[in-house]
């Protein structure tokens, strides 16, 4: 038998858990919006768990980056996050929205009214907002293969938009390493890419194509699921009596 869960009992829910992760940056890419949930009482009880939709978020400093996916691929990543939220928990992501971009390195560029337009045109009330970061660095491993190693964060917050409220915020991330040989020779195992704790003798990706986009999916689509399984546990309705 499916569990059902109301928009009271799922605002119960992220009362007793916290609203919000204090290690999730995500309140410093939103402006106008309060950061503090909507209280069980001031939520409409409902026969089913809560509707949202899912956008994804860069700042502009990660356009043009070559391991930043296009967005077609990140509507791709975002399609993760929902995949991992399943049907089972007390929400359910009803559409991914195109991904936006916001000013420079992001903090204060999302407005309440912006999210406003985007929820009016989906005709949802609430929306789960991921802001999407990277860093890279890169490395002479030995002569000729260098290393180039690739950090996502994604930071999440599920919003209130009428209300312009912060409900609850999470974060995931996730990095990988892509090796190549920097000699021009075509060597038949590389470029590879592999979770950063793997050895470097594997287990690997063999990529074929753009070696950074490769690098790109694998990072960013691993910063979506971990954020997706978090917030999956997060709201979970086995905790709601």
């Amino acid at each position: 038998m499916k569990t059902v869960v109301g928009t009271a009992a799922l605002a119960a829910l992220i009362a007793v858990n916290g609203c919000t992760t204090d290690s999730s940056r995500v309140t410093e890419y939103l402006s106008g919006f309060q950061a503090t949930p909507v209280a069980s009482s001031q939520a409409q009880p409902a026969s089913g768990p809560l509707i949202t939709g899912l956008v994804l978020v860069l700042p502009g400093t990660e356009v043009g980056k070559p391991t930043t996916p296009s967005p077609d691929v990140l509507e791709k990543v975002a399609g993760r996050v929902k995949k991992e939220l399943g049907e089972s928990s007390g929400l359910v992501v009803q559409q991914i929205l195109p991904p936006i971009t916001i000013p420079a390195s992001g903090p204060s560029g999302l407005s309440l009214e912006r999210l406003r337009t985007l929820a009016k045109e989906a005709k949802l009330d609430n929306l789960i907002v991921v802001v999407a970061t990277s860093q890279s660095a890169r490395k002479l491993r030995f002569w000729p293969i260098m290393e180039n190693q690739l950090y996502v964060r994604m930071d999440a917050a599920l919003v209130d938009v009428p209300k312009g409220a912060v409900l609850m915020t999470e974060f995931g991330e996730d990095d990988y390493v892509m090796a190549e040989a920097v000699d021009d020779v075509d060597r038949i195992s590389f470029p590879r890419v592999y979770y950063r704790t793997f050895t470097f003798a594997g287990p690997f990706i063999i990529v074929k194509g753009n070696p950074y986009h490769a690098l790109g999916w694998e990072t960013f689509k691993g910063a979506a699921d971990q954020l997706g399984m978090k917030l999956r546990q997060r709201l979970s309705p086995a905790g709601v009596s």
